[in-house]
Formats: structure tokens, C-alpha cells, sequence
């Protein structure tokens, strides 16, 4: 049996870490409270990112993945995830590593908040739910190489650890991502 906790344990520890700390301290004037968001925080390879979770549909195992011909190597596949054909992309397969997906590695179904369009990807492990001050995400010290560079919005301080914030809708509407997608049917927005 799995003890790993579900995004649903994640959102449930950081609803009652929030709920533990109200009273303690007065809120600022409307004008002054800084905008947060949540993000899910997960983990692939040595790296470290932190997507909206608004955009998480979906956290579960890894199941089992139908290969699909003459697509790039990081594209796994495609896979039922609730009745829903999503296409999975292997993201140490995107980044161009050479190591693979561990026994913890996760499918985070993710979508685009505007239009019916979601992904699976394939990361090491989800860690937790942390909300982030939208004021504290900048740009990082040093630019950033490598194929996801174009998709990360900044870089934040996430508890003990700086993560890279990927820039999830930047990433799904990507011509990488998208070239699957058939011109002639608007209504089909699965990768």
C-alpha cells in the first residue's frame, strides 16, 4: 500500500497550516495584502518547480501508457485518465536527461484555464501545496538553459528550497506541445 500522500493530503495539511495561523497576526489593509497563489510543489530529477494548481486536474500513479508511433521521444504516449484520452509527456525524457522516472514518479494531469486542453506529464514525486506571494517570484540570478527555460516564469523560495516556477500554460501552448493537435477540429484540444 502507498503511504505517499495524495494532492488531496497536500491541500487538506496547507488548508489547516492557513487555518492555524489566522488570528495570530491582523491582516493589512486591502490595499496592502500581497496577491498569493497556490502552487503544487513537485520535483524531476534534481530540480525543483512549482506549477498553479489551478491548473492540476489530475495526481496518480503513473498508469499504464499506450506508446504512440512516430512521435518525439518525450512524448510516452497516450492514456485513460477518467474516461479522457491525455497524451503523456516524459519530462526526463523532454529535458533531455538520461536518467528515468523512479517508483514515486507521478502523472499530474494539467490544462489550460481557458480552453478544454490537458496533458499529462510525468514528473519524480509531488512534494506538497504551498501558497507564494506572487510579489516574492523573480527573476533568477543567472539566465536559465536547457528546453524548459522558455516555459519558467521566475524563481521562488519554497520553505528551505528555491524552485523554478513553470510557466504551465506558456508550456501547453507551445508549438512543441501542440503540434498534435488536427487544425480541422477546434473541439479536440487533448495532446
Amino acid at each position: 500500500m502507498d503511504a505517499s500522500p495524495t494532492l488531496l493530503d497536500a491541500v487538506n495539511e496547507c488548508d489547516r497550516q492557513l487555518d492555524a495561523g489566522a488570528g495570530q497576526v491582523a491582516p493589512a489593509p486591502a490595499a496592502e495584502q500581497p496577491t498569493t497563489r497556490r502552487f503544487v510543489l513537485l520535483s524531476i530529477a534534481a530540480g525543483h518547480y512549482a506549477i498553479p494548481e489551478a491548473s492540476v486536474v489530475e495526481l496518480e500513479r503513473v498508469p499504464r501508457i499506450t506508446l504512440v508511433p512516430q512521435t518525439p521521444e518525450w512524448m510516452r504516449g497516450v492514456t485513460n485518465v477518467r474516461g479522457d484520452i491525455v497524451s503523456v509527456v516524459d519530462m526526463h525524457r523532454f529535458l533531455q536527461l538520461d536518467t528515468q522516472p523512479g517508483p514515486t514518479a507521478r502523472l499530474l494531469v494539467v490544462r489550460l484555464l481557458d480552453e478544454p486542453f490537458t496533458t499529462g506529464i510525468i514528473v519524480d514525486a509531488v512534494d506538497r501545496i504551498v501558497a507564494v506571494n506572487t510579489d516574492s517570484i523573480t527573476a533568477p540570478a543567472a539566465p536559465l538553459e536547457g528546453p524548459l527555460a522558455p516555459f519558467l516564469g521566475g524563481v521562488c523560495q519554497a520553505g528551505d528550497r528555491l524552485v523554478a516556477v513553470l510557466d504551465i500554460d506558456r508550456f501547453l501552448r507551445s508549438s512543441e506541445i501542440r503540434q498534435f493537435d488536427d487544425p480541422k477540429d477546434p473541439e479536440d484540444h487533448h495532446a
